[in-house]
Protein backbone atom coordinates (compact mmCIF):
# COMPACT_ATOMS: atom_id res chain seq x y z
CA UNK A 1 0.00 0.00 0.00
CA UNK A 2 2.45 2.53 0.37
CA UNK A 3 3.96 2.14 -2.88
CA UNK A 4 0.44 3.19 -4.14
CA UNK A 5 0.57 6.17 -1.88
CA UNK A 6 4.08 7.14 -3.39
CA UNK A 7 2.72 6.44 -6.75
CA UNK A 8 -0.01 8.96 -5.94
CA UNK A 9 1.74 11.52 -4.60
CA UNK A 10 4.51 11.52 -7.31
CA UNK A 11 1.24 11.53 -9.73
CA UNK A 12 -0.51 14.76 -8.08
CA UNK A 13 2.81 16.63 -8.14
CA UNK A 14 3.24 15.82 -11.85
CA UNK A 15 -0.56 17.26 -12.33
CA UNK A 16 -1.89 13.73 -13.63
CA UNK A 17 -5.82 13.46 -12.72
CA UNK A 18 -6.71 10.28 -11.47
CA UNK A 19 -9.52 8.21 -9.81
CA UNK A 20 -8.71 8.04 -5.98
CA UNK A 21 -9.46 4.06 -5.93
CA UNK A 22 -6.94 3.60 -9.00
CA UNK A 23 -5.09 0.58 -9.15
CA UNK A 24 -1.65 0.37 -8.24
CA UNK A 25 -0.11 -0.92 -12.04
CA UNK A 26 -2.69 1.68 -13.87
CA UNK A 27 -1.19 4.82 -12.15
CA UNK A 28 2.00 3.56 -13.01
CA UNK A 29 1.58 3.52 -16.56
CA UNK A 30 -0.06 6.54 -16.32
CA UNK A 31 2.80 8.39 -14.64
CA UNK A 32 5.27 6.10 -17.27
CA UNK A 33 3.39 7.65 -19.77
CA UNK A 34 3.76 11.06 -18.67
CA UNK A 35 7.60 10.51 -18.95
CA UNK A 36 7.74 9.02 -22.27
CA UNK A 37 5.71 11.87 -23.92
CA UNK A 38 8.45 14.38 -21.75
CA UNK A 39 11.19 12.65 -23.22
CA UNK A 40 9.24 12.47 -27.08
CA UNK A 41 7.52 16.47 -27.73
CA UNK A 42 7.70 18.16 -24.85
CA UNK A 43 3.77 18.27 -24.90
CA UNK A 44 1.96 16.66 -22.85
CA UNK A 45 -1.56 15.38 -24.52
CA UNK A 46 -3.98 15.49 -22.20
CA UNK A 47 -5.15 12.38 -20.26
CA UNK A 48 -8.51 11.00 -19.87
CA UNK A 49 -9.77 11.33 -16.63
CA UNK A 50 -10.96 7.62 -15.40
CA UNK A 51 -14.67 7.09 -14.23
CA UNK A 52 -14.60 5.60 -10.92
CA UNK A 53 -16.68 3.24 -10.84
CA UNK A 54 -17.82 2.90 -6.93
CA UNK A 55 -18.10 6.61 -6.61
CA UNK A 56 -21.64 7.32 -9.44
CA UNK A 57 -20.87 10.77 -11.14
CA UNK A 58 -23.29 12.96 -10.92
CA UNK A 59 -24.96 13.48 -14.38
CA UNK A 60 -28.51 14.61 -12.99
CA UNK A 61 -26.68 17.96 -12.41
CA UNK A 62 -25.48 18.29 -15.67
CA UNK A 63 -29.59 17.36 -17.07
CA UNK A 64 -31.22 19.39 -14.26
CA UNK A 65 -28.65 22.49 -15.92
CA UNK A 66 -30.46 21.46 -19.61
CA UNK A 67 -33.62 21.26 -18.33
CA UNK A 68 -33.19 24.87 -16.48
CA UNK A 69 -32.16 26.23 -19.96
CA UNK A 70 -34.72 24.37 -22.19
CA UNK A 71 -37.37 26.42 -19.41
CA UNK A 72 -35.45 29.18 -19.59
CA UNK A 73 -35.90 29.34 -23.72
CA UNK A 74 -39.65 28.39 -23.42
CA UNK A 75 -40.67 31.11 -20.87
CA UNK A 76 -38.96 33.89 -22.97
CA UNK A 77 -40.45 33.05 -26.17
CA UNK A 78 -43.23 36.27 -26.94
CA UNK A 79 -46.77 35.62 -27.77
CA UNK A 80 -49.13 39.10 -28.27
CA UNK A 81 -52.37 38.97 -26.29
CA UNK A 82 -55.17 40.77 -24.67
CA UNK A 83 -55.46 40.24 -20.87
CA UNK A 84 -58.97 40.61 -19.70
CA UNK A 85 -59.60 41.03 -15.90
CA UNK A 86 -62.57 38.72 -14.48
CA UNK A 87 -62.52 39.91 -11.19
CA UNK A 88 -65.50 42.66 -10.81
CA UNK A 89 -64.51 44.42 -8.24
CA UNK A 90 -62.09 45.68 -9.41
CA UNK A 91 -61.80 45.37 -13.58
CA UNK A 92 -63.00 48.57 -13.98
CA UNK A 93 -60.66 50.74 -11.67
CA UNK A 94 -57.51 48.54 -12.98
CA UNK A 95 -55.81 49.54 -16.02
CA UNK A 96 -52.27 46.95 -15.38
CA UNK A 97 -51.49 43.77 -14.27
CA UNK A 98 -48.32 43.69 -12.43
CA UNK A 99 -46.39 39.99 -12.61
CA UNK A 100 -42.63 38.38 -12.03
CA UNK A 101 -41.82 35.52 -13.36
CA UNK A 102 -38.64 33.29 -11.94
CA UNK A 103 -37.42 30.38 -10.13
CA UNK A 104 -34.48 29.04 -8.62
CA UNK A 105 -32.44 29.08 -12.11
CA UNK A 106 -33.37 32.03 -13.80
CA UNK A 107 -35.11 35.39 -13.19
CA UNK A 108 -37.70 37.36 -16.19
CA UNK A 109 -38.26 40.56 -13.02
CA UNK A 110 -41.29 42.25 -12.88
CA UNK A 111 -43.13 43.35 -15.37
CA UNK A 112 -46.31 45.60 -16.02
CA UNK A 113 -48.88 44.62 -18.52
CA UNK A 114 -51.81 46.92 -19.85
CA UNK A 115 -55.08 45.55 -19.75
CA UNK A 116 -57.56 45.18 -22.48
CA UNK A 117 -54.81 46.21 -25.20
CA UNK A 118 -52.87 43.94 -27.53
CA UNK A 119 -49.15 43.19 -26.04
CA UNK A 120 -46.18 41.15 -26.91
CA UNK A 121 -45.39 39.26 -23.68
CA UNK A 122 -43.65 36.57 -22.75
CA UNK A 123 -44.34 32.76 -21.82
CA UNK A 124 -43.41 32.53 -18.51
CA UNK A 125 -45.34 35.47 -17.20
CA UNK A 126 -48.45 34.38 -19.65
CA UNK A 127 -48.04 31.20 -17.35
CA UNK A 128 -47.83 33.05 -14.22
CA UNK A 129 -51.11 34.65 -15.44
CA UNK A 130 -53.30 31.83 -15.99
CA UNK A 131 -52.34 30.40 -12.80
CA UNK A 132 -54.11 33.08 -10.68
CA UNK A 133 -57.27 32.19 -9.55
CA UNK A 134 -60.21 34.20 -7.73
CA UNK A 135 -63.17 32.63 -5.47
CA UNK A 136 -66.27 33.46 -7.10
CA UNK A 137 -69.92 32.82 -5.34
CA UNK A 138 -72.38 30.92 -7.26
CA UNK A 139 -76.15 30.07 -6.59
CA UNK A 140 -77.22 26.46 -6.26
CA UNK A 141 -81.09 25.74 -7.81
CA UNK A 142 -82.37 24.82 -3.91
CA UNK A 143 -80.61 28.25 -2.86
CA UNK A 144 -77.44 27.53 -1.20
CA UNK A 145 -74.40 29.65 -2.40
CA UNK A 146 -71.15 27.60 -3.29
CA UNK A 147 -67.50 29.05 -3.39
CA UNK A 148 -65.84 27.96 -7.24
CA UNK A 149 -61.87 29.44 -8.16
CA UNK A 150 -61.76 31.13 -11.60
CA UNK A 151 -59.40 32.31 -13.35
CA UNK A 152 -58.84 35.97 -12.50
CA UNK A 153 -57.35 36.96 -16.19
CA UNK A 154 -58.81 35.66 -19.52
CA UNK A 155 -55.86 35.74 -22.03
CA UNK A 156 -56.81 35.66 -25.81
CA UNK A 157 -53.78 35.27 -28.13
CA UNK A 158 -53.17 37.40 -30.96
CA UNK A 159 -50.14 36.52 -33.09
CA UNK A 160 -51.98 37.45 -35.90
CA UNK A 161 -50.80 40.67 -35.23
CA UNK A 162 -47.07 39.69 -35.01
CA UNK A 163 -47.27 38.32 -38.46
CA UNK A 164 -48.74 41.84 -39.92
CA UNK A 165 -45.78 43.55 -38.05
CA UNK A 166 -43.14 41.17 -40.22
CA UNK A 167 -45.10 41.40 -43.45
CA UNK A 168 -44.82 45.44 -43.39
Amino acid sequence: MAKLDELKQEAKELGLHFSPNIGESKLADKIEEYYKAQETSGVVIKEEVEEDESEPVNKSVNRLGELARNAELAARKTSIITITDNDQRENNQTTTVSVTCGNDHFDLGLKRIPLNIPVEVEQGFINVLKEIQIPLAVRNIDGSINTVMRNRYSISYENELKNLDKEQ
